[in-house]
């Protein structure tokens, strides 16, 4: 298939460093794969069933009786002028409300601390670029939701220094992919050591991908220890509505009573994940730092919500009977019930899953069907998956993972789409388990020309190599003289693409 190169010599450096920042990603890299040729029981049978995207489609019935309530379907002439960037006071007002009671706050929230933009991962870059410099660090617990790579790397330019986290455990732990305080101060100190500048922490609670709930006592001796060393925390909630298990036990940052540095613990949250409105863009961030939030004022600028969009939302978050009666237990029980039924077919597939009382997704162990189990065969196993119609995001990949054979799997989907999606990882695994794991081979019709291979394995070579070297130790892994050795061609185009870069080469 002819890959059509980008002319990135059109571009400035910084253009096109982005576009490699970006394409090089797997997550940007699939997406309008799969968007372009999505399942659907009628209209495309032969599509991709997507387990990978973090979205919950079990409440469109729901919204759509409640998007044509009359009070939120008014339009008012305010809604269509320009109003104040970071949020309208009203709908500012309706979420200090809405967050000091969803939260637990240990006390009211001031809306002049709320600030809000189109979307968590853009407000992820707003307080990145207000709290470090290009070139600072932020650590991150690993395995981690990648976008935040994106998120905090791609305009910000900050880097992202990863908690690295494993199934095998640890002195002290009491579970798989643990994280301490120790591995925190620990990761601090080394990175530290090697002249690393980092500026702060950055928390996903409940967990993406694993699903934990991080207990008040860890929560209180990572602050203390980023209190010591003067660290900003980011602390992002956006899940903090999609706890299903009914005796879990949730702890915002916001409800303890002490923290040790409020002016540098910034709170996250959006509608996205809890409200099953990744379409509405509207991300949320707490902080009682006044210069942050000035900071967030002026860079806001280029990241306004819509007028009308703060309408509906501030309707639908002051309607504590809908949300307590109709919305909240609704949502609990679908998804209960799609995850038992995800959980039960892997279980009759001998794929364990980690034991999670949140979030929209399904940590799975599919160790036993990659062997030898390397990073490479990791992704063989994610190609045939793709070829057979299903996307389901592989763990060192999507979520640098310290380790291979884990994926990710999203349950929140609709039921016809997660039926066939198990049906389709069934008779991969079938195949796996009866002929071994082989790559999957390209049909000789869609064979690429030399020519072809060139542009695609450059483009995809350089955008993997921007990604890798931001986020892991696989610079230390992946040497030069070893690709000498072991792959001299890859080494040979990879020298020709480094001369041919702007911005690249020999110093």
């Amino acid at each position: 298939m002819m890959v059509e190169a980008v002319p990135l010599h059109t571009l400035s450096s910084r253009g096109a460093t982005t576009v490699k920042k970006h394409t090089g990603a797997l997550l940007m890299k699939f997406a309008s794969r799969i968007k372009a040729n999505g399942y659907d029981t009628t209209e495309n049978s032969q599509g991709i069933v997507d387990f990978g995207v973090s979205e919950n489609k079990l409440m469109f019935d729901v919204f759509e009786k409640k998007l044509a309530e009359p009070k939120i379907q008014t339009l008012a002439p305010h809604m269509l002028f320009y109003d104040v960037m970071a949020g309208n006071l009203r709908f500012r007002g309706a979420l200090a409300e809405f967050l000091t009671e969803r939260l637990n706050a240990a006390k009211p929230l001031d809306p002049k601390n709320v600030r809000v933009c189109n979307g968590a991962g853009p407000m992820m870059e707003l307080v990145a670029s207000s709290i470090g410099d290009p070139g600072d660090c932020l650590m991150m617990p690993m395995p981690c939701y990648g976008g935040v790579f994106w998120d905090v790397g791609g305009r910000a330019e900050i880097n992202v220094v990863p908690v690295h986290l494993t199934s095998k455990m640890e002195e002290g732990d009491t579970m798989p992919f643990q994280l301490t305080a120790k591995k925190i101060e620990d990761t601090y100190n080394k990175a530290t050591a090697e002249g690393k500048k980092i500026v702060g922490i950055l928390l996903i609670n409940p967990h993406n991908p694993l699903g934990d709930i991080y207990s008040a006592e860890l929560i209180m001796d990572i602050l203390n220890v980023c209190h010591r060393h003067s660290l900003h925390v980011i602390m992002d909630e956006i899940y903090m509505m999609s706890i299903f298990d009914t005796e879990a036990k949730f702890t915002s940052v916001l409800s303890l009573p002490n923290i040790p540095d409020p002016q540098r613990v910034h709170l996250v949250w959006g509608f996205a994940k809890d409200f099953c409105m990744s379409g509405m863009r509207c991300g949320v961030l707490y902080s009682v730092n006044e210069a942050v939030n000035k900071a967030v004022d002026a860079l806001v600028y280029f990241n306004m919500i819509p007028g009308p969009i703060q309408h509906v939302l501030t309707e639908i978050v002051l309607d504590k009977e809908w949300l307590d009666n109709v919305f909240i237990p609704t949502k609990y029980s679908r998804m209960r019930e799609a995850r038992s039924y995800m959980c039960d077919k892997l279980s009759a597939l001998g794929i364990p899953v980690r034991k999670s009382p949140s979030g929209l997704y399904i940590w799975a162990d599919f160790r036993k069907y990659i062997q030898p189990l390397t990073p490479e065969n990791e992704l063989v196993l994610f190609e045939k998956f793709m070829d057979a119609g299903v996307y389901l995001t592989p763990g060192i990949e999507a979520f640098n993972c310290g380790e291979p054979g884990f994926f990710r799997m999203v349950f929140t989907v609709y039921r016809d789409h997660l039926e066939v999606g198990m049906e389709r990882i069934a008779a991969v695994l079938k195949d796996c388990a009866e002929n071994g794991l082989t790559k999957p081979q390209a049909d000789n019709a869609e064979a690429p020309t030399s020519a072809d291979v060139k542009e695609e394995s450059l483009e995809d070579l350089l955008g993997l190599l921007q990604g890798r070297i931001s986020s892991s130790g696989w610079l230390e892994e992946t040497r030069t003289q070893n690709w000498a050795t072991q792959n001299p061609e890859a080494l040979e185009q990879f020298k020709q693409a480094m001369k041919s870069q702007e911005g690249f080469g020999d110093k």
